[in-house]
């Protein structure tokens, strides 16, 4: 299935989610400023932190719907929207699918951290098996030192978070 995104123009960043089919998303949610809105019609969704099963019309808050690319040259990664690819490659759809509920019904993904575990990691494990933000990566730069700089503060995050 596919690595799915949508711009948040208010909040200038990217949100990432897995379509599962059946117009149906499995992302992870941070805190949000409109826990006050009803129930979603279609799906039921009450927007809360965690990981959820929404419809896409949930997920995308009314914004544009982006796929995010696998198996990109660095050059590509270099110069696209941070967060809109990677240079790993993915597991079949069934695999990333699976990953996905699997993560729902156990809800084991962890806190959600804007910089250090959010809805790009979630997405990007469940294609990878490796949590990583592009969009956060690319604060530190898509260098040597930037990868480390990323790969160290990511590190201690999930050593304190456990």
């Amino acid at each position: 299935m596919k690595h799915i995104s949508s711009f948040l123009r208010q909040r200038d960043h990217l949100s990432a989610g897995i379509y599962v089919g059946d117009d149906m998303v499995i992302h992870l949610m941070g805190p949000s400023k409109i826990y006050n809105k009803p129930p979603c019609k279609k799906c039921g969704f009450k927007p809360q932190a965690g990981i959820f099963k929404t419809c896409l019309d949930c997920f995308l808050e009314g914004h544009s719907l982006y796929r995010y690319e696998y198996d990109v040259s660095y050059l590509k990664l270099v110069f696209k929207r941070r967060g809109s690819c990677s240079t790993w490659d993915c597991k079949p759809a069934d695999e990333v699918v699976e990953t996905a509920h699997r993560l729902l019904q156990s809800n084991r993904f962890g806190n959600y951290n804007f910089f250090l575990n959010n809805c790009e990691d979630f997405a990007v494990y469940c294609k990878t098996g490796v949590a990583m933000s592009n969009q956060t990566a690319g604060l530190f730069g898509f260098n040597l030192l930037g990868v480390v700089g990323y790969a160290a503060a990511k590190g201690v995050y999930e050593a304190v978070a456990d």
